[in-house]
């Protein structure tokens, strides 16, 4: 089953209308598509709290078959008091999107050497599992994905990165992609999902067939 991103919750009959699952990440809102996750990484933005605005607005079950997304590296919330207040906002599963594991080489190790790369994001998911919440992890790799699913990840997501522009490139992402969700799936437990982020449109079908579903970022359709 394919899980839309939504940057705004909405309510009433839009809510209903929607189907599937959906991942809540109101830390995206605002920034043009093809570059939303890295901003909500980076520090022009507090994503976990414009996530904590936006929960305060909502009303009792607005948030049922919706998963939260996180910023699992934020360094000015303690996780345990942060996990408490998601939990009294009714949030009952999170997940750690955005994700830092889009940063690699010389950015990717710098955030690692503080403290704030993938072990960070493992460490919180982990946490939350023991909390109780369900947990989706992203990840980029294989070894990530299994880390994750030690710490409690029921559901992972395999995110091929951002598109380039370049057509050889993003179909060799694409098919890289497809392979590690392919290998995840069987070594299951657990559905495998693929990130479909804009400009991987044309891959689509490559990305489908390799996944128990896909993630869909904002405006895209379950069904092209």
């Amino acid at each position: 089953m394919d899980v839309q991103i939504i940057p705004i919750l909405c309510v009433g009959a839009e809510l209903a209308a929607t189907t599937g699952d959906r991942l809540f990440c109101p830390a995206l809102a605002g920034h043009p598509p093809d570059c939303a996750e890295y901003l909500a990484l980076l520090p022009v933005q507090d994503s976990n709290g414009r996530l904590l605005q936006a929960l305060a607005t909502l009303t009792p079950g607005s948030l049922d078959g919706t998963t939260v997304g996180i910023l699992a590296v934020d360094p000015f919330r303690p996780v345990g008091p942060f996990l408490s207040i998601l939990r009294r906002a009714g949030v009952r599963g999170v997940a750690n999107f955005p994700t830092t594991a889009l940063f690699d080489g010389e950015t990717g190790e710098a955030l690692r050497s503080v403290g704030l790369g993938r072990e960070r994001e493992a460490a919180f998911l982990e946490q939350a599992a023991a909390s109780g919440f369900a947990v989706t992890g992203f990840a980029t790799d294989a070894e990530t994905a299994r880390r994750l699913r030690r710490a409690g990840a029921s559901r992972i997501v395999v995110h091929p990165g951002a598109a380039t522009g370049n057509a050889v490139q993003d179909a060799a992402a694409a098919s890289l992609a497809a392979a590690i969700a392919a290998e995840l799936r069987s070594e299951g437990p657990g559905p495998v999902l693929v990130l479909l982020p804009a400009g991987f449109e044309a891959h689509r079908p490559v990305l489908e067939r390799a996944a128990d579903g896909l993630v869909l970022p904002p405006g895209q359709s379950s069904r092209p």
